[in-house]
């Protein structure tokens, strides 16, 4: 299994990095601006492949899924609390590159997208009341973003899976116990345990094709 990671430097996307590795018995490059910067091992890089390159030139996507079964996009703007981010827009405007990279180079052989997104993304019943005014105000441009991104990938024709995870919670610790489904409300999430969702169940198991599931303590 051959799998494209954009969004590999850091959260998520590293966690994700670093449990497949462990795993065993998957090959996985991952697209980045600055090799130089990554805080992985040593061991670790000797078993990914790394591409240098931007996330949103279509170029480079190209190259770094070139023989990808799965690409797992956990890009997004990085939290500026109430103001908006430097880099607001990044999950709506890279979407947009890696769809049309597929388009142009892997017609034929499209890969299984895998997007992290939010709950509250096109579904506000997955969010519990009492969080609703924060994912309003604290997460209402991000989540604009994400949803643009959702739609533009749920509207391509290729293959999908747009996990929903609950409000973040710090630690690093994988309980491999939550909860996650169409109809799943919570909380909070840890980014080790929606890397570990992300792996054993959408990617290993192969669960959840075109569906968007949400996933909470």
């Amino acid at each position: 299994m051959r799998i494209a990671v954009l969004g590999a430097t850091r959260n998520t996307g590293k966690f994700f990095v670093e449990q497949a590795i462990a795993k065993g018995g998957i090959d996985i490059t991952i697209l980045v601006r600055a090799p130089e910067s990554l805080t992985y091992t040593k061991e670790q890089l000797e078993k990914v492949t790394v591409v240098k390159g931007n996330a949103l030139v279509k170029d480079d996507v190209a190259n770094a899924i070139a023989d990808a079964d799965i690409v797992l996009f956990t890009l997004g703007a990085k939290s500026n609390g109430l103001n908006t981010p430097a880099d607001a827009g990044v999950e709506s405007e890279a979407a947009q590159v890696l769809l049309d990279a597929i388009k142009e180079k892997r017609a034929d052989r499209p890969p299984r997208l895998i997007m992290v997104s939010s709950t509250g993304v096109g579904n506000a019943h997955d969010v519990p009341l009492l969080m609703r005014p924060l994912y309003a105000t604290l997460l209402r441009m991000p989540h604009k973003h994400k949803g643009i991104a959702e739609n533009s990938i749920k509207g391509s024709g290729i293959p999908y899976t747009i996990v929903r995870p609950a409000f973040f919670k710090e630690g690093e610790t994988t309980t491999g116990k939550y909860r996650a489904g169409p109809d799943v409300r919570g909380y909070t999430i840890t980014r080790n345990d929606l890397a570990h969702f992300i792996l054993e169940t959408c990617v290993i198991k192969g669960e959840y094709l075109n569906e968007s599931p949400s996933i909470a303590y």
